[in-house]
């Protein structure tokens, strides 16, 4: 007959408590060193194992097994405390520690690279694995971050998706970080994402993950890195062991058009579109007028009225004008326009954030939306476009450009709609500054079109997703623009004149009034 005795039942009672916070202990340390599928039978085999010798085995198999548990509870909390102090230290410790150098070699071959490219309106950098490590190395010098050394290996072809092996020292706690990481475009930004992390004998648990992602993310950053030199990251291509960044230099010079038209030499002196326009009076000349309804714009340099003498002239302040009278409202007007803004510096910059932060603070009652032409422009006047569009590597760019300004857009038209709910929001197409009137004899201008109109089609279909107006500002323009823009000046330039500006103003209104 079992013994029931207050001894055998405070016995009995131990090995299960002891045996249910060994298996917690041990299966957190297993969590940590092995993986979750051991981590889970460790601590399952654990309570098991101690409920079935609590309730069978002798009093003193039963003391040994509980001295055992006992054994297994410090041992499993020692090291886990060590190791967690350990990881703790190289996390959360003093991170103004020397970083080591970054060669010097691979660093200004690297620099020459993208300083080549930025200076263009548009860039496309190609980079070698060791280019790449090099710049990471040096990005730690500038970089607020407990790593002293980051080294990455590119494991995938070009073909598949981006799979990064990266290595890390911490400057403290002679700890160091291995793993496998992947990389995407999202929304402007390239985002990182671990796949496996150690640290030491330890396996990344969640939040720690996340706090090595950023920390990778912030040392990785190149949007930010280029954004400081005015460029905007359309895409990313990494395999091969190299990585290819393709992009926009956002700065506020115009695009080359001058190499553009050299493809319309052959027609010798360009002849000067007539255009009927619709006359309109020009608005207020500033950025701002108070309202207790208002019309806020958000854009390029469109928005900003480049091409003609003050924004009086632009569209915005037509639009503003022709609204108020309309409708009978003095509306206030808000102009956040940028010159230079793409659909990538639109989400990373402020514009979009400072504009939905006044919608929550007012009545908005209209909204004009007019980005994308940077992105794709300034790739059609670089080298690899201008010569020959239908070339593989300025198909390369297109391609690229397309896909970014789809996820961008979709963003942009989001956060639009969550910012200004009870407004018509109406987004402006863009129109195609090399479209001139000689599609058929000039092959550049045909597919400069279809390029606009492909950038154009991502548009509609957001925008349809959003219930978002569209105005077309692609189809009266094409073909005119040696009248309706400053293309014919010397230099030549892509904006709009008076006579364009009034040809979008109309197709905004046009949109409006359906």
């Amino acid at each position: 007959m079992t013994d029931l005795t207050p001894a055998t039942g405070t016995l009995r009672f131990s090995i299960v408590f002891f045996g249910i916070l060994a298996a917690l202990a041990a299966g957190a340390l297993a969590l940590f060193t092995i993986g979750e599928t051991y981590a889970i039978v460790t601590a399952a085999t654990i309570v098991v194992t101690s409920a079935v010798i609590a309730f069978t085995a002798s009093p003193l198999l039963g003391r040994i097994i509980l001295g055992v548990l006992v054994v297994t509870l410090a041992g499993s909390l020692t090291v886990g405390a060590l190791g967690t102090i350990q990881i703790l230290a190289a996390l959360a410790g003093d991170q103004s520690g020397p970083v080591d150098p970054a060669d010097p070699d691979q660093l200004a071959s690297a620099e020459l690279k993208i300083d080549q490219s930025v200076e263009d309106n548009t860039f496309r950098v190609e980079l070698s694995e060791s280019e790449l490590n090099a710049v990471l190395q040096d990005a730690l010098t500038e970089t607020d971050t407990p790593f002293q050394l980051i080294t990455i290996d590119i494991l995938n072809a070009s073909s598949e998706p981006a799979l990064i092996g990266f290595h890390g020292d911490f400057k403290n706690g002679r700890l160091s970080v291995d793993g496998e990481l992947t990389a995407e475009i999202m929304g402007g930004r390239l985002e990182f994402e671990l796949v496996d992390a150690e640290v030491g004998m330890f396996t990344m648990p969640g939040v720690a993950r996340d706090a090595v992602e950023d920390m990778i993310g912030r040392v990785a950053d190149l949007n930010r890195a280029l954004a400081e030199e005015g460029a905007d990251v359309q895409d990313v291509v990494i395999g091969d062991d190299q990585i290819v960044v393709t992009g926009i230099a956002t700065g506020e010079g115009s695009i080359d058009a001058g190499v553009l038209l050299a493809s319309f030499s052959n027609l010798g002196e360009i002849a000067i579109a007539t255009v009927d326009a619709p006359p309109y009076a020009p608005g207020v000349d500033a950025t701002a007028v108070d309202g207790e309804e208002y019309y806020v714009a958000l854009g390029d340099s469109l928005a900003v009225a480049v091409g003609v003498d003050s924004l009086a002239e632009g569209y915005v302040s037509q639009v503003h004008r022709e609204l108020s009278l309309v409708d009978g409202i003095p509306y206030g007007l808000r102009n956040f326009g940028k010159t230079g803004e793409t659909s990538g510096t639109m989400l990373l910059g402020d514009q979009l954030t400072t504009a939905a932060g006044f919608g929550e603070e007012h009545d908005v009652r209209y909204v004009t939306i007019d980005v994308g032409a940077n992105d794709l422009l300034g790739h059609l006047a670089s080298s690899d476009c201008s010569e020959d569009i239908a070339a593989p590597e300025c198909r390369s760019r297109i391609d690229a450009t397309l896909i970014a300004y789809e996820q961008n857009l979709t963003l942009i038209l989001e956060e639009a709609e969550d910012a200004f709910p009870d407004a018509d929001i109406v987004f402006l197409l863009a129109y195609n500054p090399f479209s001139l009137g000689f599609e058929e004899q000039v092959e550049f201008e045909a597919r400069s079109n279809l390029a606009l109109e492909a950038l154009n089609e991502i548009a509609v279909t957001v925008a349809q997703k959003f219930d978002v107006l569209i105005a077309d500002g692609f189809t009266p323009m094409r073909g005119t623009t040696t009248a309706t823009t400053h293309m014919t000046d010397t230099p030549p330039d892509i904006h709009p004149n008076a006579v364009g500006y009034d040809i979008l103003t109309a197709a905004v209104l046009d949109a409006l009034r359906r």
